[in-house]
């Protein structure tokens, strides 16, 4: 069923579209912008519906944004793709009996799925860890609890490439001192895949770090991204002694670092470090200073925007150890003319 014959059946009365609906078994739409129609609708007989192979080079993207019903989902998880896709869920609530329509997709070629509204409950994550995706590479969320339950239900999910988690508007959940909660659950998530973003809603990060006893267990991590975390020395101890030897991006936006963990993240000397974001963070001369001192063989982007440095940290930056950085970017409060020059 070509996609203009879609939306005119759509636009029929009820009683015709439902004696139509009864006789459909499969659709091929040629654009994506229909999936959200064809979903809210009741198709009885239906086995399978796939977009028109338009571009074989292009990445397939389908976006959801109609109510995801238990109906809706179980229309969802007919489609039916050839070559690697992605799907975007922009609903607003998604039901774990939903997820589970969801989860009986047989998409052997998924490669992204990305909650880009929908709020991702646990229960909904018990559904979803049951579905066979083979090909799935990135999991991006928003809100979606991390905890060690949740953590060990993604562990044992059956999605052998996933590589990359983007978790949105997420805290690390505050033990009592000396139970290390986020070093255990950053250790679990490193186990799942190789680059993890951590993006903290602001205003529920926790004003203290608890992180002091656990071990971490790094498998592959290559890109850590604890933006509005709460990262202090002893975390950020922990965090470098295992993750240093293969770590080769590393954001901390928004963090509260302070000058004793700019010169604890000197000391580890990322030997493959190739970009460093410390962003917003208040940091001083003595924290540049630090990071100047430091051996930087492959960084080749430095961002320190936003911490309103005096233009002296500029002399500082050029003695520094950078023999290929690329791109330098920060915040200074005024350039003196030599400064300038440089």
């Amino acid at each position: 069923m070509p996609s203009e014959c879609l939306a005119a059946l759509i636009a029929t009365s009820t009683t015709h579209r439902n004696q139509v609906h009864d006789c459909v078994t499969s659709i091929t739409i040629s654009d994506s912008t229909h999936a959200s129609d064809l979903i809210s609708c009741s198709w009885p007989r239906l086995v399978k519906w796939t977009l028109a192979d338009q571009d074989s080079h292009k990445v397939q993207t389908i976006s959801v944004t109609c109510d995801m019903t238990v109906a809706a989902a179980s229309v969802l998880a007919k489609v039916s793709m050839l070559r690697k896709w992605h799907l975007y869920l922009e609903c607003i609530e998604l039901r774990a009996a939903a997820a589970a329509e969801i989860a009986k997709g047989d998409w052997l070629f998924l490669e992204a799925l990305a909650f880009r509204r929908a709020k991702v409950t646990r229960a909904v994550v018990q559904e979803l860890v049951a579905a066979n995706w083979p090909a799935l590479t990135l999991l991006s969320s928003v809100d979606m609890p991390v905890d060690m339950e949740v953590l060990a239900l993604l562990s044992h999910a059956r999605w052998p490439q996933l590589a990359f988690l983007n978790l949105i508007n997420v805290t690390l959940p505050s033990m009592p001192e000396g139970k290390g909660a986020e070093i255990e659950i950053l250790s679990a998530l490193s186990k799942l895949c190789s680059q993890l973003v951590l993006d903290a809603d602001p205003q529920q990060t926790s004003s203290s770090s608890s992180a002091t006893s656990a071990t971490l267990e790094w498998v592959s991590l290559i890109a850590l991204n604890l933006t509005f975390q709460q990262v202090d020395t002893q975390m950020m101890t922990k965090l470098l002694h295992t993750a240093v030897n293969q770590l080769q991006s590393l954001i901390l936006n928004c963090v509260q670092l302070d000058a004793a963990v700019t010169l604890q993240l000197t000391k580890s000397e990322c030997p493959r470090l190739s970009s460093l974001i410390l962003s917003y963070n208040g940091l001083g001369s003595a924290a540049v200073s630090y990071l100047a001192q430091g051996k930087w063989p492959l960084l080749k982007l430095l961002i320190l925007q936003g911490n309103e440095l005096e233009d002296t940290v500029l002399d500082e930056l050029f003695k520094g150890d950078w023999p290929i950085l690329e791109e330098l970017q920060l915040t200074v409060r005024s350039l003196r003319g030599k400064a300038v020059t440089k």
